[in-house]
């Protein structure tokens, strides 16, 4: 039978990747439901590194097929300035750590288990609940979670985190009758961050977090009354848009607005709110944007084309090798990264720029922007 691709597999309502957002904010179950899941190229980006590095864990390589599928993702998507061989190092150097972590219970246990993409049961705890681990390492009385994270911009921790928790709590009640597990240990293996955080837990005090803790919560998540609160876990909700909470939130610093001078702690606490702020901000416009496009009216709001930048369609070193082709010396073109498109036309002249160059650059349509409508004052 075909093993099911990473792209493939189902996802749980009550999601473990979703765990710190609906177990701080369970009104945020219910809220989201009808919000389309819109996916983004670094959720497939991640999911070409999952499968990339399952491959490799299982068999020792990855098909050629699969490299090819990497190939076109970079190709379609230059903006991320990453390439097929980048991602294929950083993969191995993830396929090389399981293995050593692996060959250290090996000095314990002959014959400890591994599995990579393991299906976890947490109905005992969560309504049709279930996930997928990337790696689970089990030998006797000891459980090993291992997840990839691809992202760079932020390091992940391991430390409390819910969805690693849940990995392994799903993981211990299917193992633990074989391997009669005492300690639990997690680890987060993020290569572009550098970044490698771990975690430990008893078996006992992880059962007991699942039915003190996410049981409760996974129960919250289906009253119709669950409550909403507002926080980090926010960014990727998919009724960000639209919740009242973060309204409500955000909202609450016009109180100030009865004051004529703030003191030091009030400009300290708008400012603790700040990010927030601005990220609900933002979100609204957007969710406006989207009602606009879709044919709702709000009245006083328009679309617009915002403003749109020149970018080159290709890498550096294809840049500079098209300048030196065109008998540029590579002093001069050599810190092409750290020069714009701008000042590349100075340096070679519009003409010769629009010669060498032109075929290099493309000017996209600018984002659509919300502006006030004239005619509705």
């Amino acid at each position: 039978m075909k093993k099911e691709t990473a792209a493939e597999r189902p996802h749980a309502l009550l999601s473990c990747s979703g765990a710190h957002r609906w177990m701080n904010c369970p009104g945020s179950v219910k809220m989201s439901e009808g919000f389309p899941d819109k996916g983004s190229i670094y959720a497939d980006e991640g999911t070409l590194a999952h499968e990339a590095g399952e491959a490799l864990i299982d068999t020792g390589e990855i098909p050629q097929e699969h490299v090819g599928k990497i190939d076109r993702f970079y190709a379609n998507h230059p903006e991320l300035d990453y390439s097929t061989q980048e991602m294929l190092e950083d993969v191995k150097r993830y396929a090389d750590f399981v293995d050593r972590e692996y060959a250290k219970e090996r000095e314990v246990d002959p014959e400890p288990m591994l599995r990579t993409e393991m299906r976890v049961d947490l109905t005992r705890w969560i309504p049709d609940g279930f996930g997928t681990s990337d790696v689970v390492i089990a030998r006797w009385g000891k459980l090993h979670i291992i997840d990839l994270k691809y992202g760079k911009g932020v390091k992940v921790s391991a430390v409390d985190n819910p969805q690693l928790r849940l990995y392994a709590l799903g993981a211990l009640a299917a193992l633990d009758e074989e391997y009669h597990i005492n300690d639990v240990q997690m680890t987060i293996y993020q290569p572009r961050a550098g970044n490698i955080s771990e975690d430990f837990i008893t078996a006992d005090d992880l059962y007991s977090w699942g039915s003190n803790v996410v049981g409760p919560a996974a129960k919250l998540t289906q009253t119709d009354d669950a409550p909403v609160a507002p926080g980090e876990w926010c960014t990727f909700c998919p009724a960000k848009k639209v919740c009242k909470g973060r309204a409500e939130k955000y909202m609450s610093v016009t109180k100030y607005m009865e004051k004529n001078t703030l003191s030091a702690g009030e400009i300290a606490e708008i400012l603790h709110q700040v990010d927030g702020l601005t990220a609900w901000v933002n979100d609204l416009k957007e969710g406006a944007i989207e009602r606009i496009q879709s044919g709702d009216t709000l009245p006083g709001w328009k679309i617009v084309e915002g403003q749109s930048r020149r970018k080159y369609t290709v890498k550096d070193k294809d840049i500079i090798s098209a300048c030196i082709s065109a008998g540029f010396e590579l002093e001069k073109v050599s810190s092409v990264k750290a020069k714009t498109i701008t000042e590349m036309e100075k340096l070679m002249g519009k003409d010769k720029f629009t010669e060498v160059l032109g075929a290099l650059v493309d000017k996209p349509a600018g984002k659509p922007t919300l502006a006030e409508d004239d005619e509705w004052k």
